[in-house]
């Protein structure tokens, strides 16, 4: 299938695929047609760039998502990295909550101290 309609099934952009395969974490064909080179995707395509999807929304960036996606394709991944791959990113979960929390107490206090001084604004 051509980049549109890997783009409309997907929902995601033509640049985001293509950067995708830039990276590596998608690969195409090139087919000739006439004198133009088309890129080629398989409908293998639509699953892996759902599974990048899904693992952007569980917060994994996309380093972390290549070799795990290379490694499903293989079979290779071990039930027990994957528990430590997920352990890892629910530390880092909780930690950006707690710095987000700290944040959130601050701007806060901010704004009620801020909110009392106009009160007593002349």
């Amino acid at each position: 299938m051509l980049i549109s309609e890997l783009s409309r099934k997907t929902g995601l952009s033509k640049d985001t695929i293509r950067f995708y395969e830039k990276i590596g974490l998608i690969i195409a064909s090139d087919r000739q047609a006439g004198t133009r080179v088309y890129k080629e995707y398989s409908t293998e395509t639509i699953e892996r760039l759902l599974m990048i999807n899904q693992g952007k929304g569980l917060g994994f960036t996309l380093k972390e998502i290549k070799p795990l996606l290379d490694e499903s394709a293989s079979g290779a991944i071990l039930k027990s990295k994957q528990i430590v791959i997920i352990e890892r990113k629910v530390a880092e979960i909780a930690e950006k909550m707690q710095q987000l929390s700290e944040i959130q107490t601050y701007l806060a206090s901010k704004l009620s101290r801020l909110k009392q001084e106009v009160l007593q604004e002349p």
